[in-house]
């Protein structure tokens, strides 16, 4: 798993000892779904990890690109409450829900596909591919939530962590990366 990747980069780097860091194991900030490609923060020392996690997760800019099946006309903005099943590992919209947002914007289109840029407002699982299938605009590739409208299967959702962007906790400059 990509810890495990992380931990043997830092072993064979010589930033991470196990035996010097008794109570400490590196750690991811943010999370992927599966078979979602794109950037993650990992922390490689308690003190970071400690500070990285006073941001939480909505201080964090995160920037996804996506392409989705139709064609979306104009840029807006979804605002519905999502309600995981924890059992099935799958999210759904309901007034019972934790509030999530997010803003969609159109960087390309034809009558078939749309290629979005998605800015999450809020974190929640699975949280961009409800959104759209809700709105009937699911990701290519997405198995759980695109149902019949899927025009072709892929080996996971057309899902890319592009952006990550934060205020670096000790230095206060805000810090984006990209990929």
């Amino acid at each position: 798993n990509l810890v495990d990747f992380m931990i043997g980069y830092l072993l064979e780097k010589g930033d991470y000892n196990p035996r010097a860091e008794k109570t400490f194991v590196p750690a991811i900030i943010n999370r992927l779904d599966r078979n979602t490609s794109g950037l993650v923060i990992g922390a490689k020392n308690s003190k970071t990890l400690r500070e990285l996690n006073r941001l939480k997760e909505n201080s964090i800019e995160k920037y996804y690109k996506t392409i989705v099946s139709g064609k979306v006309k104009k840029n807006f903005v979804i605002n519905e409450k999502l309600e995981k099943d924890e059992e099935k590992n799958k999210s759904s919209i309901s007034r019972n829900g934790k509030e999530s947002i997010t803003e969609v914007y159109v960087e390309k289109n034809n009558d078939e596909f749309s290629l979005l840029k998605i800015k999450l407002i809020t974190g929640r699982t699975h949280q961009i591919r409800v959104h759209m299938a809700s709105i009937s605009h699911p990701l290519l590739g997405d198995n759980v939530y695109c149902n019949a409208r899927c025009p072709f299967e892929l080996e996971g959702q057309t899902l890319h962590a592009g952006v990550l962007g934060f205020i670096h906790p000790r230095t206060g400059k805000y810090m984006e990366f990209s990929a």
